[in-house]
């Protein structure tokens, strides 16, 4: 009982769990992973990043981001009423004259934990001329699925109908996310149009759909047998979700040729979603013949996205990824 206890206090799904089978836990059922890498072999091993595409080539690192001016934050701004909740989102600018391509992040927390707030890549991509938008959605505990693929759909739109007033660039925008924020914003780029998703009559003529995904360390795939049960996928579909309603959720069973490119990144020791759903995504994206990169951690745990070392190693491909596909249009 002491770690069941223990792990109420901590917030029972606030963790970021394993939502795929196989997925290791301890034997109090708390996750044995952290959010920092996994010690290497030996002290002075340097974490290393191996990064391979449809086209199996290697991408080059970027040179130093050429450093722009940064505008002030706008923080805690309102952009959807919902009964449970305001939910609010920060944004990071550059300070340009020429109107900037959105990258649009959604945090991670198990579905049921977390919040939007500054990650130190955020400066690194308004340096490189990009406007961040840092989301909240609802948690599963307020309201279940579909509810948060809902407010990621009304951030977009939200977005791109006060781009002009942001200094935003709404025709160039990409959709980002850590973990369950990684989920939600795949299932939406891979399925803007989705009549489910949509959140009812909010700007229903502004468009969803965006030019590239990028996603750290996400569950991509609830289509394996027996994983409804899984404490937090049944949290946040619902404890009677039909396989029906598992397959709508799961990123691979939407992926077509339509599909914007994605950047996956995903390190190799991650114990609490495995780095196999990561892979299952990259083949949906490769069988639909849209261009997929996946940056490999070797060695590196979940939370690799807030650890200096490991972000330093996947930083320069993922600012070349986003220029390359938000610049040249």
């Amino acid at each position: 009982m002491a770690g069941l206890q223990s792990y109420s206090r901590r917030g029972l799904l606030t963790t970021l769990l394993a939502v795929g089978t196989g997925c290791l836990t301890d034997s109090d059922g708390l996750p044995t992973d952290t959010r920092t890498p996994p010690p290497s072999a030996t002290p002075t091993d340097e974490p290393t990043v191996s990064a391979t595409t449809t086209e199996t080539t290697t991408p080059t690192a970027t040179t130093e981001p050429t450093q722009t001016e940064t505008a002030e934050p706008l923080t805690d701004v309102p952009f959807r009423e919902t009964d449970e909740r305001t939910l609010e989102l920060d944004l990071y600018r550059p300070s340009t004259d020429d109107p900037a391509p959105f990258v649009l992040f959604a945090h991670g927390g198990g579905w049921f934990g977390g919040d939007k707030g500054h990650r130190p890549m955020f400066d690194r991509l308004v340096a490189e001329g990009f406007a961040v938008a840092d989301v909240q959605y609802r948690l599963a505990q307020e309201k279940q699925y579909p509810a948060a693929v809902r407010d990621i759909v009304a951030a977009v739109k939200w977005l791109r109908a006060n781009a002009e007033a942001n200094g935003i660039d709404a025709d160039r925008g990409a959709l980002a996310g850590y973990s369950a924020g990684a989920h939600l914003t795949a299932l939406v780029a891979v399925a803007p149009q989705y009549e489910r998703f949509q959140p009812a009559g909010f700007h229903p003529d502004v468009p969803v759909a965006v030019d590239a995904f990028v996603g750290y360390s996400g569950p991509y795939d609830f289509t394996e047998a027996g994983i409804g049960e899984n404490p937090l996928v049944a949290g946040f579909f619902g404890a009677d979700a039909s396989e029906e309603r598992l397959r709508e959720g799961s990123p691979v069973t939407h992926v077509d040729g339509s599909a914007p490119p994605a950047l996956l990144v995903h390190g190799t020791d991650d114990r609490i979603v495995p780095y196999r759903s990561t892979e299952a995504l990259a083949e949906a994206y490769r069988d639909a013949g849209v261009t997929v990169e996946v940056v490999t951690g070797e060695g590196a745990g979940h939370g690799m996205i807030d650890n200096d070392d490991w972000r330093e190693e996947s930083l320069p491909a993922q600012e070349r990824f986003l220029t390359e596909h938000l610049d040249s249009k």
